[in-house]
């Protein structure tokens, strides 16, 4: 789908803002609370996955763009921020609840989660942002493969991981 198509879609558009509150809310200290902190990031999150597994397929652009990321640096001061904000980020999962011959647990962390979902999401939004429909379309892409090989699953966990952290103290 094009870019111009996809931009002139109600539910994309929303999609475009719920991916700006959640690098707004990752970025600022508006909630300096860590229950009001997670119940927010859960509903973002919640809205953020509901929209990504309905975004159609994009074409590559035929023309190789110029690629924009996160640096390191950019991510460190995030992932600082996020554990300023979190008691607790540490949780068990299963990786894949479907293989039966792999139930070992692994330590999850939420911070890891929130922060490689901030990074992608915001690379999406630098390219998106970009005047250049080809730099667009790219972002498009992106967006949509890494929802689909990484942050998918980042995603889920942290849902997960944030259900408990919120009732765990009830």
């Amino acid at each position: 789908m094009a870019v111009d198509k996809i931009n002139q879609t109600n539910s994309f558009n929303e999609f475009v803002k719920t991916i700006e509150a959640y690098c707004q809310l990752i970025e600022s200290a508006q909630s300096d609370n860590y229950r009001n902190f997670l119940t927010a990031t859960r509903k973002l999150l919640l809205h953020l996955y509901t929209y990504s597994i309905e975004l159609p397929e994009f074409e590559l652009p035929e023309k190789e763009s110029e690629k924009i990321d996160i640096t390191d640096n950019d991510i460190k001061n995030i992932l600082s921020f996020i554990y300023a904000k979190i008691i607790d980020s540490y949780y068990w999962i299963v990786f894949n609840p479907t293989n039966y011959n792999d139930t070992e647990p692994s330590c999850g962390d939420l911070v890891d989660d929130l922060g490689d979902i901030y990074k992608d999401l915001k690379t999406f939004l630098h390219g998106f942002n970009n005047p250049s429909e080809e730099v667009k379309q790219n972002a498009l892409w992106h967006l949509h493969w890494s929802f689909n090989h990484h942050w998918n699953d980042h995603c889920i966990n942290a849902i997960y991981a944030i259900h408990y952290f919120i009732n765990k103290d009830k």
